[in-house]
């Protein structure tokens, strides 16, 4: 299976123990000096067939690398994808500004006279201080007399968590964790790249398209991530943030946290609506 590239049986897990497990030059030059070969344990018997196959170690690694490929890939794609959308999402949901002008309207209404109560803005995290504000019952905050109002002049608002459900699903995934995973990974497959280029043809001929393939699927993860790297930057720009010194991560939390307060104080509202009908 190794001489064939066969890797049908051999998944990563079984070709980084045989890579551990490959004898070292005096376990080679044993075996080779050995008068009685018919005699040896299964175990030498098998390293002396691998002996046999040329260049084995960079065939095992020319199957490893590639399968480690497959696995890093299939796992990191679809996180990939959940952050572009959760990008997108924040640039194109036409509720979420008009949400937080209702909010800036409210806030400068409570604020006035004072030097906040003309504010143009207001950093994107602030949503999760609008619990914080409380009325003479403790349990209503004012994100509950906001939703109060959203219900009654602007009930499309009330879809707003709907737009923010991709945005929760991206929470908790560390992009810079997904780079580096991948561009480790890559730098791997470049150096088995030249080492297979100075092989004999055989290599080439068994290794070099799954290789490539390997290594044209992991430049388009990275085509990927220099997608998201833009749409990071206009998320900045449209939230008013440091380009530098935002984090996804810490956004994507936000949002999160926010759509669960946003849900649960509408839970309130819709009971406290329920008990003035009674």
């Amino acid at each position: 299976m190794i001489q064939k590239g066969d890797r049908s049986k051999l998944d990563a897990e079984i070709l980084k123990q045989l890579l551990k497990l490959l004898p070292e030059d005096h376990e080679i030059n044993s075996l080779k000096s050995c008068k009685e070969k018919s005699e040896l344990a299964n175990a030498d018997q098998f390293y002396l067939h691998l002996l046999e196959v040329p260049s084995y170690q960079l065939r095992i690694e020319c199957m490893l690398i590639c399968e480690e490929t497959k696995i890093l890939l299939e796992c990191l794609w679809p996180k990939a994808q959940a952050i572009r959308t959760a990008c997108e999402t924040l640039l194109t949901s036409h509720r979420l500004p008009v949400f937080c002008q209702l909010i800036l309207k409210v806030g400068n209404f409570l604020n006035y006279g004072h030097h906040t109560g003309d504010a143009g803005g207001f950093k994107i995290s602030a949503l999760l201080r609008l619990t914080e504000t409380k009325a003479n019952q403790s349990h209503i905050t004012l994100l509950h007399h906001i939703l109060e109002e959203v219900e009654n002049t602007h009930t499309d608002l009330l879809q707003l968590p709907r737009d923010l459900d991709f945005v929760s699903k991206a929470a908790g995934i560390h992009l810079d964790v997904m780079q580096a995973e991948a561009g480790a990974n890559l730098k791997k497959l470049l150096e088995i790249e030249k080492r297979l280029f100075l092989s004999t043809d055989d290599l080439k001929t068994q290794h070099g398209k799954s290789v490539q393939g390997s290594l044209e699927a992991s430049k388009d993860l990275q085509k990927e991530f220099a997608t998201i790297e833009k749409k990071k930057e206009k998320l900045a720009d449209y939230l008013c943030e440091d380009r530098k010194k935002l984090s996804l991560e810490d956004l994507f939390s936000t949002m999160k946290t926010f759509r669960e307060l946003f849900l649960k104080a509408l839970q309130v509202v819709c009971i406290c609506d329920c008990l003035e009908i009674e």
